[in-house]
């Protein structure tokens, strides 16, 4: 497993993405957060399969009306957005539309009402748009670096399900692989 800078060096760089081992191509790196932006969610055959797939979450009234190229034309939106949102956050330039690192990736379970601390560092994001579709997870680290690890299109109110337990268990094994390694902060990534 590797970790790759997404839009800054490595020495300035708060937010990075993961790189399986089974993403490998002939030897060459495939990182996650390319894999879903540039790759899969930009794909109208990958995202009506999907939307296929999960047609249940899809069929909720949440989505009453709105007919499947509708979704694919807003996940094809929300990518442009997302990305530069990120671009921008990473590269500290925020204005009054983007947010801060720290602000789009909000811990993943707010443990408001449990003295349960467990995956304090596990992060979710979606863009700032109504009804966004687009999902990632990361894991933070000490120094308040970010390492995305996936991501799923949600479709209905809770993450549950299929698509989120995935995503859980790829946070849960990056989590072990920084363990580890005895990565905690950006240098560990960078070493």
């Amino acid at each position: 497993m590797n970790f790759i800078p997404i839009f800054t060096e490595p020495n300035d760089c708060n937010l990075w993405s993961t790189c399986y081992p089974e993403d490998e191509i002939d030897g060459e790196l495939r990182d996650i957060y390319s894999i879903l932006m540039d790759e899969r969610w930009s794909d109208n055959k990958y995202l009506f399969d999907f939307i296929k797939q999960n047609e249940e979450a899809f069929c909720d009234n949440y989505w009453n009306g709105v007919s499947i190229t509708e979704v694919i034309d807003n996940i094809h939106s929300e990518i442009a957005a997302f990305d530069k949102e990120l671009y921008n956050a990473d590269r500290n330039k925020l204005t009054n539309e983007n947010r801060s690192i720290d602000k789009i990736f909000l811990k993943l379970h707010e443990n408001i009402y449990s003295l349960n601390t467990f995956n304090e560092s596990y992060r979710k994001a979606k863009p700032n748009i109504r009804r966004a579709i687009i999902r990632f997870y990361g894991i933070e680290l000490e120094d308040k670096t970010l390492i995305i690890t996936g991501g799923t299109l949600k479709f209905k109110q809770k993450m549950i399900g299929k698509n989120f337990d995935i995503e859980f268990k790829n946070l849960n094994r990056v989590q072990a692989f920084l363990n580890k390694a005895g990565i905690i902060d950006r240098t560990g990534l960078i070493e």
